[in-house]
């Protein structure tokens, strides 16, 4: 029997993006995928720590502790420079909270005047547990946010967010682009380095 490597999320969009970057990089390709939807209800851990990184590994922590299985999880969001870490660590729970990615755009920029765009970074950590080793790597793009959404592709805040080097958002590229683009390719590329 194959052994299993649990993807500790249950956010499609993220779900999708960790399904190919362990395929790209070649990581765990011999152990068979689940998903926190194919357990009995656990529940989801608390994730109240002040770094993308410590978010990361006490997902990644939680379920393995309840299943016994290889788990790897990510956190994820953004910092505008000039808002200190903000959003940060409680990039989702601020878009829970103000009911939708564009709101929380509109909260930002209502803070700045009349401009265009606001520079920003995304920041990665993906977490990776076994039994015998612990991995966090965090992978991070430079860009800008911008103030209204363009783009139907990608998840969460892709629409928002133009990185250095490019004049799209990430919504607007194809998929390979974006997945070659983005902050969860810089992490994953880090842990393939070190596994």
């Amino acid at each position: 029997m194959k052994n299993k490597l649990l993807l500790g999320s249950s956010n499609k969009g993220k779900l999708n993006e960790i399904k190919f970057y362990l395929k790209y990089f070649s990581i765990y390709l011999d152990f068979d995928l689940i998903t926190t939807k194919e357990l009995n209800n656990f529940g989801e851990p608390i994730e109240d720590a002040l770094t993308f990184q410590e978010n990361a590994e006490i997902k990644s922590q939680y379920y393995f502790n309840l299943t016994g299985h290889a788990t790897i999880s990510d956190d994820s969001g953004f910092i505008i420079d000039d808002m200190g870490n903000y959003p940060g660590v409680k990039t989702a729970r601020v878009a829970k909270k103000l009911g939708s990615e564009q709101n929380v755009m509109n909260d930002i920029f209502s803070k700045f005047g009349n401009i265009s765009h606001l520079n920003a970074t995304f920041f990665c950590a993906v977490s990776l547990v076994t039994d015998n080793k612990k991995y966090n790597c965090l992978g991070k793009v430079k860009g800008k946010m911008i103030s209204q959404g363009i783009g139907n592709n990608g998840f969460g805040y892709d629409p928002y967010f133009i990185p250095e080097q490019s004049e799209k958002t990430f919504a607007e590229m194809q998929s390979n682009e974006k997945l070659k683009a983005s902050h969860r390719f810089q992490a994953f590329k880090i842990l393939s380095s070190q596994i």
